[in-house]
């Protein structure tokens, strides 16, 4: 009788938990995932991945609480050039006919001030997971058209490419390299409430 009595209060306390979480999903059409990388040392090259999703789970209003998931489909790189697109969809970059999913997953929030966030995670990307910071700006909360609340958010980072096994490269013969190993990723994005 005592081991039911725990367990029930173990399921209410759950429940309890889920019904203060509330779910925020990434409104596509006006959300975007960019990069930038140097190119001859001194240019850069900037791209972003066309086809990804996202959820915020969060039970404070401020977001302090946050969770955060972001899965991006590596084959939807696009730089506008198809022959680069080709190259970095193949085994030299993302590999993406075998790793096809690149994701981040939030493991801590630490407000900064107001509306300011540094979001720890675990980026996920041709079979490796390493932590990474992201310095996130709530830009605002609001309602759209159709009566929805919306939160807007910018969130940014640098990584070594080579870290996740992104290592292809060609030297330049007056030094440096064709491609930059630091990668600036860029997150703007729209979430749904609900």
């Amino acid at each position: 009788m005592k081991r039911t009595g725990m367990l029930l209060s173990a399921m209410l306390l759950l429940a309890s938990l889920s019904i203060g979480q509330t779910k925020w999903v990434v409104e596509k059409s006006h959300s975007n995932i960019n990069f930038t990388v140097a190119h001859l040392v001194v240019s850069e090259v900037t791209g972003k991945f066309k086809d990804f999703t996202g959820t915020i789970e969060s039970s404070k209003e401020d977001f302090s609480d946050m969770k955060v998931h972001i899965a991006i489909k590596a084959g939807s790189v696009d730089t506008d050039e198809p022959n680069r697109d080709g190259h970095l969809k193949s085994p030299d970059f993302f590999n993406a006919g075998v790793d096809s999913i690149v994701t981040f997953k939030s493991t801590k929030v630490e407000k900064v001030a107001e509306g300011k966030y540094k979001i720890t995670g675990d980026l996920t990307m041709r079979g490796v997971t390493k932590p990474v910071v992201l310095d996130a700006q709530l830009k605002g909360k609001t309602k759209n058209p159709w009566g929805k609340v919306v939160a807007i958010f910018k969130s940014s980072t640098t990584i070594d490419r080579t870290a996740w096994g992104l290592k292809w490269n060609k030297g330049l013969e007056a030094g440096g390299l064709l491609v930059g190993e630091n990668v600036d990723l860029t997150f703007n994005v729209e979430f749904i409430q609900g």
